[in-house]
């Protein structure tokens, strides 16, 4: 595949874009791989649930495989990214369906049937399409909320490169820089995609997992005692919570993916730094070199005011608004 030439932002375009406004509603669409866990389901739903903050265009089915786990690793083995992007479009509309007084929820669009490793040049899709559409005709930063593996973000900035001017992404993906490694779930899955995000000089907020995301840690429990016998929505996540087999007695689930989504509602829960966009290499740990351009990296959350201002709303959901 010919390298791809990519625009140069200068760093006040580039602090401008990863500037997220205070107030109104932002622009926002989400890849999701949303059959893996059960976060993407609750990063989706509390997103539909704050129209006056989020203007939620669009959401994309990202793929997943999960079979280096191990076959009881996960509620759904899950070896080929075609079935994972399949079985995450499936999710999507099992969630609007539990959002009922949602009258118009946002179109969903099928993503990446292989990784973007897996192939020479990357694979438009009705995601990819949709999101090199909606890019540049916004006149707004769009903010692209990337939980999972970037395939469906990658390729789509390969195949419209111009697009770096229009948009945004928060990506939930890699470990913290001073982490013992870097084996994370998003990144490893697809290598190349991940490398395009930090190569490409897209305006870029990366939320690492380990090290940062993992203060977001929540349990069946907890879960159940504050959405059980609620809203449809609040009820379907009282009892899905106990599918997933990594949530056993006395232990807690990190709901990694509504940071994102936390983010953009407001980033003064969030506490970051500007960095030189680090490097990735073939064995996955982190290289920098202090030319490179700056990136936005989370270092803190205040966990606890997401999970309020989410439960608020998924225990609310079957309410008309006041």
């Amino acid at each position: 595949m010919t390298a791809t030439l990519f625009p140069k932002l200068s760093r006040t375009e580039r602090i401008d874009l990863m500037t997220i406004p205070p107030h109104g509603e932002v622009p926002v669409v989400i890849d999701s791989d949303t059959f893996n866990e059960i976060d993407d389901q609750m990063a989706i739903a509390w997103g539909m649930l704050r129209p006056d903050r989020l203007d939620l265009q669009a959401i994309y089915a990202a793929p997943f495989t999960n079979h280096f786990f191990g076959e009881n690793a996960s509620h759904t083995f899950v070896d080929n990214p075609a079935t994972g992007m399949q079985l995450s479009y499936e999710e999507i509309h099992r969630v609007f369906e539990k959002l009922p007084l949602c009258k118009n929820p946002p179109p969903a669009f099928k993503g990446a049937t292989r990784y973007l490793s897996e192939q020479s040049e990357p694979e438009s899709t009705a995601a990819t399409r949709d999101l090199i559409t909606r890019a540049r005709a916004s006149s707004d930063t769009l903010q692209v909320i990337a939980i999972g593996a970037p395939t469906n973000v990658a390729s789509a900035l390969l195949q419209a490169p111009d697009i770096i001017h229009n948009i945004h992404i928060i990506w939930l993906g890699g470990n913290s820089y001073d982490w013992k490694d870097n084996q994370e779930f998003n990144l490893m899955q697809d290598l190349r995609a991940s490398r395009v995000l930090f190569d490409s000089g897209v305006a870029l907020t990366q939320i690492p997992c380990f090290g940062v995301a993992n203060c977001m840690a929540s349990s069946v429990p907890e879960i159940q005692y504050y959405l059980a016998n609620t809203s449809q929505i609040g009820n379907y996540f009282a009892n899905i919570a106990p599918r997933c087999p990594w949530i056993g007695f006395a232990s807690r689930k990190v709901i990694w993916d509504i940071t994102t989504l936390g983010f953009v509602l407001n980033s003064d829960w969030f506490t970051t730094e500007l960095r030189p966009s680090p490097l990735i290499n073939d064995n996955l740990a982190w290289s920098f070199d202090n030319r490179r351009h700056l990136i936005q990296v989370v270092k803190f959350i205040e966990r606890d005011e997401l999970f309020k201002d989410m439960f608020h709303q998924l225990i609310n959901a079957d309410k008309d608004p006041v």
